[in-house]
């Protein structure tokens, strides 16, 4: 049996590239919200010295030349085309392992040459299809399929696949990686593995095992026996999360006590959305909020609350309900609230929810689970954000001037709320975002010809 893991290239920047293919070979960067930092690199960026995490401003130390395209991060964009090879995938290899918006493992159990044949077969067929480039590794455990699958990332003779079939491949790729691009070395233990004075990954699998686990408990244990040839951790998809947050940093300080609940039933109800999809609950709701602690000229604040459900819930009613009672509670007038954020604890499976003897009506509940079904999916088949809890939009008084203004701009198709932009996103510094090119019908590509 072998474990395939298929990597998509420079996930965020290769999404871009491939409705703009005029940027193939040309430096590209991503930015995280509010056009912060940079979080993602082509090669060609990472060749000119841009560090990952470089403030968007400094950008043009770098960029002497004025020749480096930043994009503001478009999630729905790179969400949609990652479910997309994923379907793939899990078409062309059966079950699949999902590890993380770009990263999958698979199984399979040919000889390793065939495995490696069909391995490059779905990497050329992902890059035609989808437009992404996908490098995959095998190897007998996952670890070491994920260092088989750098070597593809570093080396395009290998064309889209790698393979570690014998001891002596396994020693040489090991020998071949840094003790910090080992999966499941952290920045916590990078520092105690270079003290022990391993710096290799070879070093480390050499190294005696009873002396790793004393060290580092069983997590660590089981890194050392995976790069050994040893399958020990097991085939399922992630563990569900024991916590769910969501928050942001606002483009603008916000006062209004209405326009921060606007936000912080949108970050609420994304929340929400992540239970559904993980097929759990939560029992405790919490909001936090803070103030610009880089200007100290202004009142300084943080504060947060936690309103605890009388049955753990996943709808989006319940879940943004609670949170609009927590930012009562730490809601303080005067203050410019640069930050906040919901997190949803106390979390388990949606299977067996022990129910309480009063305080519940079970009728409407069920009807409130129903509702965010609908809800689900109508942003499936409609688009992302086209239907919403009327907590999730700021309702404002129009003018006659406006709501005409309003209707022109959904006509010309406009990216912003009127053209079908989740209002989730619209106190988001995004200079330069691209459009919904896959979920948006007003966004859609027009090719004209002349």
């Amino acid at each position: 049996m072998w474990y395939g893991l298929a990597d998509c290239n420079n996930f965020f920047v290769s999404c871009e590239r491939v409705f703009r293919p005029d940027l193939e070979g040309k430096p590209v960067v991503v930015l995280s919200n509010n056009d912060g930092c940079i979080v993602a690199r082509s090669n060609e960026a990472k060749a000119l010295g841009i560090p990952m995490g470089l403030p968007y401003f400094k950008l043009k130390e770098y960029d002497v030349k004025n020749e480096v395209t930043a994009f503001s991060s478009n999630y729905v964009l790179y969400g949609d085309l990652s479910q997309r090879i994923m379907s793939v995938i899990r078409q062309k290899m059966g079950s699949i392992m999902p590890y993380s918006i770009d990263e999958s493992f698979y199984i399979t159990f040919d000889d390793a040459s065939l495995a490696v044949e069909k391995a490059r077969e779905l990497s050329a067929y992902l890059r035609k299809a989808i437009g992404v480039p996908v490098s995959i590794g095998l190897a007998r455990t996952k670890t070491l399929a994920k260092v088989a699958c750098k070597f593809v990332k570093k080396y395009p003779g290998y064309r889209g696949a790698c393979v570690i079939a014998t001891d002596e491949q396994r020693r040489k790729a090991l020998e071949m990686t840094k003790i910090e691009d080992i999966w499941g070395v952290g920045r916590r233990t990078l520092g105690t593995y270079q003290k022990m004075g391993i710096k290799t990954a070879l070093e480390l699998a050499d190294y005696d095992g009873e002396r790793i686990q004393k060290i580092f408990n069983i997590s660590g244990l089981r890194t050392w026996q995976e790069l050994n040839g040893m399958d020990v951790i097991e085939n399922s998809a992630r563990d569900t999360h024991k916590s769910i947050c969501t928050s942001r940093s606002f483009a603008d300080m916000l006062s209004d006590k209405n326009e921060l609940r606007v936000m912080v039933a949108n970050f609420a109800a994304k929340c929400a959305y992540k239970l559904r999809m993980q097929q759990t609950v939560a029992a405790s709701v919490t909001v936090f909020v803070c103030s610009n602690r880089f200007h100290l000229e202004l009142p300084q604040y943080y504060n947060s609350y936690t309103v605890t459900l009388n049955m753990p819930a996943s709808s989006d009613i319940e879940i943004v309900k609670a949170a609009g009672q927590a930012l009562d509670m730490v809601y303080k007038q005067g203050i410019q609230y640069k930050k906040a954020g919901v997190i949803v604890t106390n979390i388990e499976s949606d299977k067996a929810v022990q129910q309480p003897l009063w305080g519940v009506d079970v009728r409407k509940r069920d009807k409130m689970d129903a509702v965010s079904k609908v809800l689900d999916n109508l942003n499936v088949t409609e688009g992302i954000g086209k239907v919403q809890l009327g907590a999730q939009r700021l309702c404002k008084a129009k003018t006659q001037s406006n709501e005409n203004k309003d209707n022109s701009d959904a006509l010309k198709g406009n990216k912003n709320e009127a053209a079908g932009r989740n209002s989730f996103e619209t106190n988001l510094r995004r200079e330069h975002i691209s459009g919904l090119y896959t979920t948006n019908w007003n966004e859609i590509i027009k090719v004209v010809i002349k």
